[in-house]
């Protein structure tokens, strides 16, 4: 894969963020979230309120979802490049990355199922808004381990230019310990634990977002500094050797 390629498919992740929030938060009004303590009457008041922001709102952030998918594919392609042989850890990255976007996208589709008829009871509307508020949060087990997998490899990089050190390794551990913070929102409705609480909702997507920020900045630069190499190996007849930890035969660079 060319480095321009390579480069296009990491900066998809910022731009997957920006689409997201100004569908997600600007247009469809998620942000901040509809209470958990609301009564039926009042979820159903909200969605026949703003069902064409919510459908448009909605099918935008789905949509925008989508970029994550290649940034995640060049977050496993940076790990099976140092794990080289046996990519374990790139496989259940991205393996873990598509589950959470199948999720993204199931969210979507209830919120816009919930708007979509006028005469759904209002229950019935507030039952599809918990079942959406409360995946969205709280599908957090394969987040953590697409965390734990960037965490692990980057402590395990020894190469004498690492595309993550290993305190971008500490940042990935914490991001997905921040995830985590929205896994108990089913016990509740009210206080910082619910779906819409800074626990639930905000701290674990803030630190994403910063992590996202940091995971671009580190695999730009890498890749704009190795840019002559991955060109090389990209071009057909030509074997060159990519850049990565050194062989257990080569000690390592101070």
């Amino acid at each position: 894969m060319s480095s321009r390629l390579q480069l296009c498919a990491v900066w998809a992740g910022p731009v997957a963020v920006v689409l997201y929030l100004a569908f997600f938060a600007g247009v469809a009004g998620f942000v901040p979230p509809p209470s958990p303590h609301w009564t039926a009457q009042h979820v159903a008041n909200f969605f026949a309120a703003n069902h064409s922001s919510i459908r448009v709102g909605q099918l935008g952030a789905m949509i925008s979802s989508t970029l994550f998918f290649p940034f995640f594919a060049v977050v496993s392609l940076q790990i099976a490049r140092i794990e080289k042989r046996s990519p374990l850890l790139a496989l259940t990255q991205f393996g873990c990355a598509v589950l959470l976007m199948v999720f993204f996208v199931l969210c979507s589709m209830l919120w816009v199922a919930a708007s979509f008829r006028s005469d759904l009871s209002a229950t019935t509307v507030r039952a599809l808004n918990d079942l959406s508020w409360l995946c969205f949060v709280m599908v957090f087990p394969g987040y953590v381990m697409q965390m734990a997998c960037v965490a692990i490899v980057s402590m395990r990089d020894r190469s004498a230019d690492p595309v993550w050190p290993r305190w971008a390794g500490w940042l990935s551990a914490w991001t997905g310990l921040c995830g985590c913070g929205g896994g108990i929102a089913v016990f509740f409705k009210h206080g910082p634990f619910a779906w819409n609480g800074l626990i639930g909702f905000y701290v674990p997507f803030a630190e994403f977002v910063i992590w996202l920020g940091v995971m671009t900045y580190l695999m730009h630069g890498w890749i704009r500094r190795n840019a002559s190499v991955i060109d090389a190996v990209d071009e057909p007849g030509v074997t060159v050797a990519a850049p990565g930890p050194p062989s257990p035969r080569e000690p390592a660079l101070a």
